[in-house]
């Protein structure tokens, strides 16, 4: 995650560098125009195809048979825990 992180600002570096105004290129018009595009074409794709199954896999899946137990088991854990005597 960090090496991403140094190598997007390098790259950020090196484009200011060469003379390249990246708030200018953001906040033209067709940038603008393209960047509404795609925020509306992942919106769809979310709406139409993704939201139901990640819905599904996160509640049904991920709730249930992941989380659900292992809340359970922390908690069984920490009583556990607080019920053992302190042995010397």
């Amino acid at each position: 995650m960090i090496k991403w992180i140094i190598i997007f600002v390098i790259g950020l570096i090196v484009l200011g560098y060469l003379g390249f105004d990246i708030r200018k290129a953001v906040e033209s018009p067709v940038a603008q125009t393209n960047l509404e595009y795609a925020k509306e074409a992942v919106s769809y794709v979310w709406t139409k195809y993704l939201a139901k199954p990640v819905k599904y896999v996160f509640n049904e899946i991920f709730i249930k048979y992941i989380w659900k137990p292992a809340i359970e088991n922390l908690n069984n854990a920490v009583k556990n825990k607080d019920n053992e005597e302190v042995r010397i």
